[in-house]
């Protein structure tokens, strides 16, 4: 499996979480915008923002992206990602790293070892059903985590239909753990994530409630999407018709209950990212 690099020049700056680079970084951050101001057709500078696809297995079906579980056994080669890093790290102000589920990748503490001793911002891409003591410090030791966790549900049942394992009392304590032992770190961001369809519709205002007691940075909602057309099963009895599950199938329902989310997100001073039809 190839190393998967999407390099990216952002929108206008960087999030405001993420502190502005200094020397070298700062001058080739100055240089390539510039270079995309004048829309040049050729650039001479490399951009600070990448995306590496780690592997491709994962331990659960989830019903809106691979329900077979057939999720491939590709995965970059450690040294791979060593020699890339090697070509970006005196520029590079942010890495994304996504699976499959990011933290089966069989090096992935050697690849956070390397990341923490650099100044480089990680977003990682998780289930976080791997999010163990073995894995904790490693990210806790990052110049700056973005942790975004996809949870999708605020009951066992209904994510045992959605996610296609029984994982979510487990994922639940390791996240509350991890809230724990990332407490008062202003570097360190948990992102809950929520896909939103027909299914789990009635628990979005409920998982507020959950997401809180993670005093997350923000908490993002979701509409499932491009799945109109399938027809799928998970392993869990459930069969999930796309039509019938996109928000878009029941679009006043979807934009009251994100309405009713953000009025309670608003109370509770949390900031979400939601989307309405």
């Amino acid at each position: 499996m190839a190393v998967t690099e999407s390099a990216q020049v952002p929108g206008p700056a960087a999030p405001p979480d993420h502190a502005e680079p200094a020397g070298e970084r700062a001058a080739n951050r100055a240089a390539i915008l510039d270079e995309r101001a004048r829309g040049a057709a050729v650039v001479d500078h490399l951009p600070f923002w990448y995306s590496v696809h780690l592997n491709e297995p994962c331990n659960q079906r989830c019903i809106m992206c691979v329900p077979t579980g057939n999720h491939g056994e590709g995965q970059i080669d450690y040294g791979q990602f060593v020699a890339l890093f090697d070509q970006i790290k005196d520029y590079a102000e942010h890495i994304t790293l996504i699976g499959g589920e990011t933290l089966m990748y069989p090096q992935i503490t050697e690849v956070l070892d390397l990341l923490a001793r650099h100044p480089v911002g990680v977003t990682i891409n998780t289930n976080a059903t791997m999010l163990d003591e073995r894995i904790t410090p490693h990210l806790l030791a990052l110049h700056q985590l973005d942790l975004k966790c996809s949870i999708d549900a605020v009951t066992a049942d209904t994510y045992l239909r959605i996610r296609g394992r029984n994982h979510f009392r487990r994922v639940s304590q390791r996240l509350l753990d991890f809230a724990d032992r990332a407490a008062g770190r202003e570097n360190i961001a948990i992102i809950p994530i929520y896909v939103v369809m027909r299914e789990n519709l009635h628990e979005v205002v409920p998982f507020l409630d959950f997401a809180e007691l993670l005093d997350p940075r923000r908490v993002e909602f979701h509409p499932v999407r491009h799945v109109e057309s399938w027809s799928v099963q998970n392993g869990t009895g459930w069969h999930f018709e796309g039509s019938e599950q996109v928000c878009e199938s029941a679009p006043e329902e979807f934009n009251s209950v994100m309405a009713e989310a953000q009025r309670v997100a608003d109370r509770k001073g949390i900031e979400i990212e939601i989307h309405e039809l």
